[in-house]
């Protein structure tokens, strides 16, 4: 009698199944915060599209979007029956790097985001690029054109100048000075490169 009664929950569960597939779909999908991805791109990726089961769409659905360099938050709702809202944050480059002949969107949370459009400041350097300390190089040279990193230190090349510091605690002091004027950070005008030390900085023509 027992196993009679597990066949038929069995069967129960598995109508109830198939009913909430077939009764219950989804009628919509809407995304919002995209800029980079597709919806259509985030819709294939999650598996949450028309016609799927509104009643088995979850949360955990969005684990291969967040896998996406691009994606820093993603959140589902349901508005209404038969309704999905995915809800995406999506990151935003600061800098454009280029890497291993490839090209890179630089985050703000030094995340590098594939496909990218270009943009400034350009990005390039030899060996692993420490992605800490050059998206601090960017919010400190928020003008800058051009940053190069390497083993002798750092270069940033700002509108008619370049500057180089073997750390980016030394180029920050300097750029600190700078906001005051030239003649604090040692920068006199008509300088092209000024090479920041722990001691002090140098400047040429």
């Amino acid at each position: 009698m027992r196993a009679v009664r597990l066949v038929l929950a069995s069967l129960l569960l598995a109508s109830l199944g198939v009913a909430s597939w077939v009764a219950l779909p989804v009628q919509a999908v809407e995304v919002v915060g995209h800029r980079h991805l597709s919806p259509s791109y985030v819709q294939e990726v999650t598996g949450l599209k028309p016609g799927s089961p509104w009643l088995w769409a979850w949360p955990h659905r969005l684990k291969p979007l967040l896998q996406n360099p691009w994606v820093r938050e993603a959140r589902l709702e349901r508005p209404a029956w038969g309704q999905l809202r995915i809800v995406l944050e999506e990151r935003t480059p600061i800098a454009s790097l280029v890497q291993n002949s490839r090209r890179y969107g630089l985050s703000a949370d030094g995340v590098l985001l594939p496909g990218a459009p270009p943009r400034t400041p350009q990005i390039r350097g030899l060996g692993e690029a420490p992605l800490a300390e050059l998206v601090r190089l960017v919010e400190l040279f928020p003008k800058a054109q051009e940053i190069r990193y390497g083993v002798g230190g750092y270069q940033v090349r700002l509108e008619g100048l370049w500057v180089w510091g073997q750390s980016v605690r030394e180029l920050q002091g300097w750029a600190e000075l700078r906001r005051i004027g030239p003649s604090a950070s040692g920068n006199p005008l008509g300088a092209e490169r000024v090479y920041v030390y722990s001691w002090g900085v140098s400047a040429r023509r």
